[in-house]
């Protein structure tokens, strides 16, 4: 089986977009509002696929999280299944780094062993920055892991 577009499209190109346009308001949208607006985002993302494509938000959750000397919002995905779906994305506001950024911890196979394994992804500008190897598709250690990045 190969990447779900529903997954990738949501997690790689509309909420990524959005995310490097407005992290700011992103940032300070009260969360359980911001929360149910994903949500549709997620489900409209999935209604320009054929039927059989789409996938349930069911796992979709955020919350904010300090980083630096602000805080970003961290976005829990549907499971992640095929490389390069995205386990989890991190919007990280200007407060943090003076422009807007946008991490993932994406699905991935080691060439060598075969065996699953994650890398650690950004996006800048519409282009796909690799970072390497990811952490364990653990909340707490992509958002140390992106934190180690930006220090």
């Amino acid at each position: 089986m190969s990447t779900r577009q529903h997954h990738y499209q949501f997690a790689h190109v509309v909420f990524r977009s959005i995310a490097l346009r407005n992290a700011a308001g992103m940032l300070a949208a009260p969360l359980d509002e911001f929360t149910a607006r994903t949500t549709n985002l997620w489900i409209g993302v999935g209604n320009r696929l054929p039927e059989e494509q789409r996938l349930s938000a069911e796992g979709l959750a955020m919350n904010h999280v300090p980083l630096g000397a602000g805080s970003g919002l961290l976005v829990r995905l549907p499971p992640a299944l095929f490389p390069p779906e995205a386990h989890f994305a991190l919007v990280v506001g200007p407060d943090v780094v003076g422009e807007p950024r946008y991490f993932v911890l994406e699905e991935s196979l080691d060439v060598m062993t075969r065996q699953r394994t994650t890398v650690l992804g950004a996006w800048d500008e519409g282009t796909h920055l690799n970072l390497g190897p990811g952490p364990a598709a653990d909340p707490d250690a992509f958002v140390s892991a992106v934190a180690a990045r930006l220090a």
